[in-house]
């Protein structure tokens, strides 16, 4: 039976949300911009991997799944029919288990709850649970990067592999760390942050996701179940402690990955290439759309659902700075106004900040490949043109080793088939914009890692006063 109500979907079944963000309903002239080092977390964590003896034997994969549901994604409901996200996903984890090649750990975050680390076994009758608990913080602050860190660093000790895999299972909402003196703490249809904690109203920032990786050392693919999270400003952060990224352009449904679909895919073939893992991604990514989304008794249809997913390499994350500074060079140096007003007019962009903001006019988050595109074909300079297509070869044949876009966004008529697999903060098609909108974040955009080795961030000065004089 299908379901034709899409426009009943929440916020709640996204893996990421919004930042209600309209001018006429906020004091601008109130909002503070914290310093990013007078940020508090606790002092401390409790030490929580205490509870059993280790470690294990050696084997091929640990898949670590940080999965942080102190927000609506442990309790949400449509038509009554579904919630409970994570326990969703483990009990898709329990149809295989831990085996003799792969281990499955997860810490598992509730509301109300705190943590709880676990070794997910296969589910083998009645009495089985599918799991073994290791430990269990009731106090547990899910949205302190440090505590991904330390289960990170435990279940490499406790669990050790040849290979591992971190998820980060959570919402999402890319570069753009909330000011939540400004916003009410909350993850339902306000703002989010990658890793959100309504318990504690503490996430992770955008910088600590590489101080994460820094500290808890090299993973061989991190995935990221949330939202908007494929950005250039994000994966630039992470780029020396992974093997592979994983993560979407665009919103990503609350059901997630399929995990026992995954573990079935590592647990066939442990010496998997990126490339294969990649390709297993993809074709599962497109079925999903195609077959719709099981609720109940109840199958939705995704087909008016735009979707992206890709996979980058984080070897040629250290050379986009240069290519980006290649080609804004070549567009400001010619002078290409009228290509770039074509390109920030019509580029694919991806949710807004704004829930009701349908024409994405606040949406900052753009297709890179897709606005170097427009800029190429319309510029008047063979400089300029140049400069596009090498960029655009660059993400095509380097940067990003395999993407998929689904479904067109009719209102703005984006077709997510052109998606080039790699986002980044772009000029707002609003052509009036208050100076104060930039105090909404938390986290300067000139102090990201990627705006400190790139012009970028001069170049979005430069193409905002293109866009607005």
């Amino acid at each position: 039976m299908n379901l034709k109500a899409l426009s009943l979907i929440p916020a709640a079944l996204l893996m990421c949300g919004s930042v209600r963000l309209n001018a006429q309903e906020f004091n601008l002239d109130s909002v503070t911009l914290p310093e990013v080092a007078a940020i508090e977390v606790p002092a401390a964590l409790e030490d929580v991997s205490r509870a059993k003896p280790g470690p294990l034997a050696q084997k091929e994969w640990t898949v670590l799944v940080f999965m942080n549901a102190k927000n609506d994604l442990s309790e949400s409901s449509l038509l009554g029919l579904v919630g409970k996200w994570a326990e969703r996903d483990i009990k898709e984890m329990k149809q295989v288990g831990t085996t003799d090649k792969v281990n499955i750990v997860v810490e598992h975050g509730k509301a109300g709850e705190g943590s709880r680390r676990l070794l997910i076994n296969k589910k083998g009758g009645f009495f089985s649970s599918g799991e073994t608990k290791y430990s269990e913080d009731k106090n547990a602050d899910m949205g302190d990067y440090r505590r991904v860190i330390d289960f990170v660093k435990w279940g490499k000790q406790t669990f050790p592999a040849k290979k591992y895999m971190l998820v980060l299972w959570n919402h999402g909402l890319g570069w753009i760390d909330p000011n939540l003196q400004q916003h009410a703490a909350g993850t339902g249809t306000d703002n989010k942050g990658i890793l959100f904690d309504d318990d504690t109203k503490n996430y992770v920032r955008t910088h600590q996701l590489g101080e994460i990786l820094r500290q808890a050392g090299y993973v061989d693919i991190l995935m990221q179940n949330a939202c908007l999270q494929q950005m250039a400003e994000v994966v630039y952060e992470m780029k020396d402690g992974a093997g592979l990224f994983v993560g979407s352009e665009e919103t990503m449904l609350a059901q997630g990955f399929d995990y026992e679909k995954l573990l079935n895919f590592i647990n066939a073939d442990t010496n998997f290439t990126n490339e294969k893992f990649s390709d297993f991604l993809m074709n599962w990514y497109k079925a999903f759309y195609a077959g719709g989304m099981s609720i109940g008794p109840l199958t939705m249809p995704l087909d008016s659902i735009p979707a992206q997913l890709s996979t980058v390499r984080p070897g040629p994350l250290s050379e986009l700075p240069a290519q980006l500074d290649a080609f804004t060079a070549a567009v400001m140096g010619n002078n290409e106004t009228e290509a770039v007003k074509k390109a920030v007019a019509e580029v694919i962009r991806f949710t807004s900040i704004d829930p009701s903001d349908k024409k994405k006019v606040i949406a900052y988050y753009a297709d890179l490949y897709d606005f170097a595109g427009i800029v190429g074909r319309n510029a008047a300079s063979a400089e300029a043109r140049r400069a596009a297509e090498t960029l655009q070869a660059f993400i095509k044949n380097r940067l990003v080793m395999r993407t998929v876009g689904i479904n067109r966004d009719a209102e703005n008529g984006y077709d997510y088939s052109k998606t080039g697999g790699i986002a980044i903060n772009m000029t707002l098609k609003a052509k009036s914009v208050p100076p104060q909108l930039a105090q909404i974040h938390e986290t300067d955009y000139s102090t990201l890692s990627l705006s400190r080795d790139s012009q970028w961030d001069e170049f979005l000065t430069w193409t905002d006063g293109v866009w607005r004089n």
